[in-house]
């Protein structure tokens, strides 16, 4: 079976997030799953989905700079030795300082894997190393590019949810955190 392009994975993303808008625009209410997370009174799930974490962060920027040689023998061949050899450190000090500009830059940094669990209150992130909970209250903006939900809250980075379906999920956590209903773009391929 051939694999999925990224724009497949995009539009295939996007029909399910508008299939998902329709049924809420006629009726349809979002249905609580069993889940063994411990909820509020109150609180449901309605979905488990397995996760990559991503956050908008900076590097650190540092690069080894090299400088100098070791002169091997004397006479001209060291002379040559030397002058390659500084200009070769030159070289890739340049490259390896542009290197770390780059890496220094804001960019989205995989930071962990897991489950989300998606409830009528919050995200609760059961990452390889301790639970995260993203609740409502404190998402002051969220976005779904097709590729990953991305959420900035209060006091944290930018976080990014790399998960199947995005656009699916994002229409539920409008509907269940706002009782709002998002339409996705249409798909860039194939029937809306």
């Amino acid at each position: 079976m051939a694999r999925k392009s990224e724009q497949q994975m995009i539009d295939d993303s996007r029909r399910a997030g508008r299939e998902l808008a329709l049924a809420f625009q006629n009726g349809v209410t979002p249905q609580p799953i069993p889940v063994k997370l411990a909820l509020q009174p109150g609180e449901l799930c309605v979905g488990a989905i397995p996760m990559n974490v991503y956050q908008f962060l900076e590097g650190d920027g540092a690069y080894v700079k090299r400088s100098g040689g070791w002169m091997l023998g004397g006479g001209v061949f060291g002379a040559v030795y030397s002058a390659v050899n500084l200009t070769s450190n030159a070289v890739g000090n340049a490259a390896r300082r542009a290197k770390a500009t780059r890496d220094a830059a804001g960019q989205w940094r995989h930071v962990d894997t897991g489950t989300v669990y998606l409830t009528n209150r919050r995200w609760s992130m059961q990452t390889t190393t301790t639970w995260h909970d993203l609740w409502f209250s404190d998402i002051r903006m969220s976005d779904c590019d097709g590729k990953m939900v991305d959420l900035e809250m209060a006091g944290m980075p930018r976080t990014g949810l790399v998960i199947p379906a995005p656009d699916y999920w994002y229409v539920m956590f409008n509907k269940l955190a706002y009782d709002r209903v998002v339409m996705p773009p249409p798909p860039l391929t194939g029937a809306a």
